[in-house]
């Protein structure tokens, strides 16, 4: 499996056409065609950005695009955690806690480091579920005590934050834009 930048898909319009991949199990298969998807908009909602477009907070409490950037890498990296391994994520990391702290962690990062970090998680995403089936796609269980779960419900979930921080992303982008326009 080649898995460049973090993309199954090498090319954007072939995760148009949702069906079985060689690679991964039915169930999985549509896991990663809706992962990948996501993921291109999420990528080019971001393409171009410079250091003082990802660290410009545009509301006094409000997250910057790099800590939306750093978020969605901790969130996947924790479900790795919790589907893969069966732990449960670290409480307190600057990418999960939204906010001051994570703003000062990631404040000064180029966008490549920001898209490194989003390869390397999702590389290691697709190369896990390479290696799991259906079975274990569909296996009910409760990771955080009395919900029952099952690791599709867990990665739509991280499908779904993504989205939610891909939306903000897109609409500080604006407010940035706007804002320089009207100080140039």
């Amino acid at each position: 499996m080649e898995i460049e930048n973090g993309l199954y898909f090498q090319h954007k319009d072939e995760c148009f056409l949702i069906g079985d991949l060689p690679e991964f199990s039915p169930g999985i298969s549509r896991l990663v065609y809706m992962m990948e998807y996501v993921r291109r908009t999420t990528l080019d909602a971001v393409k171009g950005m410079t250091v003082e477009q990802l660290d410009t907070q545009v509301l006094e409490e409000g997250n910057t695009i790099g800590m939306l950037l750093a978020h969605i890498t901790g969130i996947e990296e924790s479900y790795q955690g919790v589907t893969f391994n069966n732990t449960r994520p670290s409480q307190g990391l600057p990418e999960h806690v939204l906010g001051e702290s994570g703003r000062r962690v990631f404040s000064g990062h180029p966008l490549e480091w920001y898209l490194d970090r989003l390869a390397s998680s999702r590389r290691r995403t697709l190369l896990e579920l390479a290696q799991k089936d259906d079975d274990w796609l569909y296996k009910p269980y409760q990771p955080w005590g009395n919900k029952t779960w099952d690791n599709n419900f867990c990665w739509f979930h991280v499908i779904e934050d993504e989205i939610r921080h891909q939306g903000q992303i897109i609409i500080l982008r604006k407010e940035i834009a706007h804002r320089l326009s009207t100080t140039s």
